[in-house]
């Protein structure tokens, strides 16, 4: 043994303790490269620079989804959402469903991650559309209050609209909310005859809530039945109540310079079909856009179109001029000038989405 103690000490003998440091520094200067180039692979790829082994497989689809369900989120929304979750590495759903600015944090890590990583042009615009409709969705359900997810939470007096399988419609209005079934006044025919749907029937029921906010969920009819001395139409209760899809888009004020050229379209028959020539006017007409959504916009004007006109807008929101479509919806008179507030009815896919990164503040 201590020959071999001598041995090693021979060989690890220093001549030069300046050639042990250059080693050192070299050997340590390569890992330091290797890990630093692992990294920007990383960063490039959009994969998580400190997600560990262990964090990745401790990811639970059915806590991440039961929280989006909680938040308000529908099956297909936490579904696209749970793709970029694990995209991004997210070990901790409660952490992004815990506030909005985290949640937005999330989806603007989602929407630069298909920026990325979309196999082509016209696929990361798609999921970008797809992002900001849930996001849109969001920015509704936050300003609308809570969500109704049980027909349980039902008021009484709260109107209803009945769809049949054969998409007949009928008007009623919550009587009775009682615990086991959905007491409802009864469909009415055009005689004023109560409607006897059949047992069992399937149905469609249709209501707002009192933010203006359309729900629906599926029901079956349990017959009408005698509540005392009054009749009514009893309904199975729901525990999938969904939000009704809405138009709406966020907006966000700007001072963005623009202008429009008025459009005049023309309809005439060409061997008995109706056929529209559209005509644009050379002459543009300066403006400043005050406000803008993937909807529309408001600009000042001091030569504004009228109320149902076709003009052609041409703006700027950060990622060089485009173009859109547009009707003249209001007209409002300002101490200079004039508002005039645009509904879009023909605008791109990309631009929408250029517009709603500009809005929430992704670009």
């Amino acid at each position: 043994m201590n020959g071999s103690i001598l041995l090693a000490q021979t060989y690890w003998k220093e001549t030069d303790p300046r050639d042990t440091y250059i080693f050192l520094g070299v050997v340590g200067g390569l890992i330091l490269i290797a890990v630093v180039s692992s990294l920007i692979k990383k960063a490039l790829g959009g994969q998580p620079l400190l997600a560990a082994r262990r964090g990745q497989q401790s990811f639970s689809r059915s806590s991440f989804r039961r929280r989006a369900y909680v938040a308000g989120f529908s099956e297909a929304e936490a579904q696209f959402l749970e793709h970029y979750a694990r995209r991004l590495g997210v070990t901790n759903p409660q952490a992004i469903f815990s506030s909005k600015p985290q949640l937005d944090a999330f989806m603007k890590g989602a929407f630069r991650h298909i920026e990325r990583q979309a196999d082509s042009e016209e696929s990361a615009e798609q999921l970008k559309s797809q992002l900001f409709a849930i996001r849109e969705s969001m920015q509704l359900r936050l300003s609308a209050g809570p969500a109704i997810r049980s027909s349980r939470q039902l008021k009484a007096r709260t109107p209803l609209s009945i769809v049949t399988q054969k998409e007949s419609h009928y008007s009623s209005i919550v009587a009775v909310n009682d615990d086991r079934v959905l007491y409802v006044e009864p469909a009415l025919d055009a005689f004023g005859v109560p409607i006897r749907f059949p047992r069992g029937a399937k149905l469609k029921i249709f209501f707002y809530s009192g933010n203006h906010v359309g729900y629906s969920f599926p029901s079956r009819s349990k017959g009408l039945v005698n509540v005392d001395g009054r009749q009514f139409l009893a309904l199975a209760h729901s525990e999938a109540v969904q939000q009704m899809p809405t138009r709406r888009h966020q907006r966000r004020e700007a001072r963005l310079s623009c202008r429009f050229y008025l459009m005049h379209v023309r309809a005439g028959r060409d061997r008995g079909k109706l056929v529209k020539t559209v005509q644009v006017e050379k002459a543009a007409v300066p403006g400043i856009v005050t406000d803008v959504s993937a909807g529309g916009l408001s600009m000042q004007t001091m030569s504004p179109a009228q109320v149902g006109e076709f003009v052609k807008l041409q703006f700027d929101v950060g990622n060089g001029e485009r173009a859109a479509y547009a009707s003249v919806v209001r007209v409002s008179r300002l101490r200079s000038g004039s508002a005039m507030h645009l509904k879009f009815v023909k605008i791109s896919v990309k631009t929408a989405n250029e517009i709603r990164a500009y809005v929430y503040g992704y670009e």
